[in-house]
């Protein structure tokens, strides 16, 4: 193994020499360049091929406090759209269901560029203000603007008193201006 090290490090050797020969650099200048442009070359190859997995791992939590919100949100109109209609003459025993389309999306607050003109010097400053919060571990969140809930597409109901044309009326026009949708997307039905 120390003939082949020693091999090794004399044709290295070798090849530094040739180099600073050729560009005039001494071999400990010309190492430094070496890695230099190694260390550019590996950013720019991570740059073209980025792994992914970071970026993965936060659509997926995107993705899925997405779902879990729409979820909550469904449950939540579910369970007041029961209420509201159960307290309607005749209506009896109401159970439902509310399709969805899309999911929440969340409107963060963006960064702002803000420049100023300095009157005596003439010289114009930029700021970038971030918009950000800090946790209470020390991590950093975009603000969040608003919080956009998804649509309510269509609702079915299935109720005791479904069967009668009067209540099927009361109730879909209850439905249609608790959740400003049309009656066409309201389904009513005897259970």
């Amino acid at each position: 193994m120390n003939s082949m090290n020693i091999k090794n490090k004399l044709s290295f050797k070798k090849i530094t020499d040739i180099f600073a020969k050729k560009t005039g650099l001494s071999g400990k200048v010309l190492i430094i360049v070496i890695i230099g442009i190694l260390g550019l070359l590996l950013i720019v190859l991570s740059e073209i091929f980025p792994s992914g997995k970071v970026e993965k791992g936060k659509d997926i939590a995107n993705t899925m406090d997405n779902t879990s919100y729409s979820e909550g949100f469904k449950q939540r109109t579910e369970k007041e759209l029961r209420e509201i209609i159960g307290k309607i003459d005749g209506v009896g025993e109401v159970s439902l269901m509310i399709t969805l389309d899309g999911t929440t999306e969340y409107v963060y607050a963006e960064d702002v560029d803000t420049e100023t003109d300095e009157e005596n010097d003439s010289k114009s400053n930029k700021y970038k203000n971030e918009v950000i919060i800090v946790d209470s571990d020390g991590g950093e969140k975009a603000l969040i603007k608003k919080i956009v809930e998804p649509k309510v597409k269509g609702v079915v109901i299935v109720c005791s008193g479904g069967g009668k044309t009067e209540i099927k009326e009361r109730v879909t026009k209850a439905v249609s201006s608790a959740l400003n949708i049309s009656t066409n997307n309201i389904c009513v039905e005897k259970g």
